[in-house]
């Protein structure tokens, strides 16, 4: 890379309220063995027990946004900045504003928040928020690609307009998600936990970690391993698990190394000088699978609220990343890899120097 652009501050906000998994697999019983059924015994067993997951955070109706609002004010505050200093705002959402929305409409209701509080009708959290923050002369992006990669896609995004528009110094990535009632579980692969998150990026700036690199791949054919279908005006995210099983996985971890190796090659580094893997949290067999990929022992990413928010999509790594800073597990100079993979089919990989 050729600009100096640094991740200036990073900030999550989850809901206060949590369940169970046990409760969660117990009501959506029928969900679990329906996406269970094509799979063998011993794949139902290992995805089972592979989980790694006791708990997910809930949101509660007309949560979302704030915590979004939250999680954003966070970053602003941490990067030491005002809402008028941001030039663009990129909402890189999943299950987000447009399609909660229809819903609402289809089922009668006559307010203008969605029925998870995602935004109004037809807008993304980006235009509430530069409306709510101070920032009504920021520009507005929002897309839904990648899923659990998508930072990655957001954070290329981001650069292509800086590299384009020398005006644009100062981007806030946003995301936030919440499970469609209902879908909380996505086994064969995870549970989903809701939560927000917000990074500031800040071109020639003295504070954070320096982007060396972003590398993001999708293969379209494998788009219907996770999507999202409306039933009689319900909306349910389905997942393949014959796809996932047959299709994904054999490339999984293949096309992960991959984009972690192109990364690293263009910046002329290796496995050996990262100092610190930031992955996501799917699930306890998948950070093992990880770790055996990057040559790393059992057990040899760093801790995460995994066991107790549960995978919340794009948030994990702002989360895993923001939780280390606090710590003090991360020191100047040290080399940090993002690295995660989701819908679309997509893999991303972020390379930064602390």
């Amino acid at each position: 890379m050729n600009m100096n652009v640094r991740i200036a501050a990073a900030a999550y906000a989850v809901p206060p309220d949590d369940e169970a998994v046990e409760a969660v697999l117990e009501r959506e019983q029928t969900r679990v063995e329906t996406s269970l059924s094509p799979l063998s015994p011993e794949s139902r067993r290992k995805a089972m027990e592979g989980l790694g997951l006791n708990r997910v955070r809930v949101c509660g109706d007309n949560q979302l946004y704030g915590l979004v609002l939250e999680a954003a004010s966070k970053a602003i505050a941490e990067a030491g900045i005002t809402a008028r200093d941001i030039n663009l705002i990129l909402d890189y959402s999943t299950w987000s504003s447009e399609s909660w929305s229809n819903e609402s409409s289809s089922s009668g209701s006559s307010s203008s928040e969605s029925l998870s509080g995602k935004s109004s009708r037809g807008l993304s959290f980006a235009h509430r928020l530069s409306a709510d923050l101070g920032a009504e002369n920021s520009m507005i992006l929002s897309f839904k690609v990648g899923g659990c990669a998508g930072l990655h896609v957001a954070i290329k995004t981001a650069l292509g307009w800086m590299t384009m528009d020398e005006s644009i110094q100062t981007v806030l990535l946003v995301t936030g998600d919440a499970a469609p009632e209902g879908n909380r579980s996505l086994l064969p692969i995870t549970m989903h936990g809701d939560a927000s998150s917000a990074v500031i990026l800040r071109r020639q700036g003295t504070e954070g970690p320096l982007l060396l690199g972003v590398e993001a791949m999708t293969l379209g054919h494998l788009h219907k391993a996770i999507t999202m279908v409306r039933t009689n005006g319900h909306l349910d995210i389905v997942v393949d698990a014959l796809c996932m099983e047959r299709e994904v996985r054999p490339v999984y971890f293949l096309n992960m190394l991959r984009m972690v190796n192109k990364a690293l090659a263009a910046a002329s580094l290796s496995l050996k000088d990262v100092d610190h893997f930031i992955y996501s949290n799917l699930s306890r067999r998948d950070r093992e699978g990880f770790c055996k990929m990057v040559g790393l022992p059992k057990g040899g990413l760093p801790p995460t609220l995994m066991e107790e928010y549960g995978h919340t999509f794009a948030s994990d790594l702002v989360i895993n990343y923001a939780n280390m800073r606090r710590d003090g597990l991360i020191r100047p100079g040290q080399l940090l890899l993002f690295a995660s993979a989701g819908i679309g089919f997509t893999w991303g990989v972020t390379l930064a120097r602390a």
